[in-house]
């Protein structure tokens, strides 16, 4: 299935957070609605991610190989700076420390 996001208005709109974002400040786990995953992560202030963070897919890289990781592989216990924008392709998103602002796209 062709992805949503193949034109460039579409990226657009996830960049402008067209598709909905939600600001998190819980040590809590986030999900999205229904239809939605989170494609990015801006950090409002220091924060550390549980390792238990849920990626949808297996097809991303962690920060030692260049092969099939998972996204949780570099989230657990590592402290992440105030104004960093993390991308990829999440269902929940588990955080134990911080602030965050979370920006959403379709599933398909």
């Amino acid at each position: 299935m062709k992805s949503r996001l193949s034109k460039t208005h579409e990226a657009d709109n996830v960049s402008l957070g067209q598709y909905g974002s939600a600001y998190f400040n819980s040590d809590d786990t986030y999900t999205p609605q229904a239809g939605r995953i989170v494609v990015a992560i801006q950090v409002i202030e220091d924060c550390v991610f549980s390792s238990a963070m849920v990626s949808e897919s297996t097809d991303y890289t962690d920060n030692d190989t260049a092969e099939a990781g998972t996204n949780a592989d570099v989230f657990g216990a590592n402290t992440f700076p105030q104004g960093i924008t993390i991308y990829g392709r999440w269902t929940a998103v588990d955080l134990v420390s911080g602030a965050i602002m979370l920006y959403m796209a379709p599933a398909n």
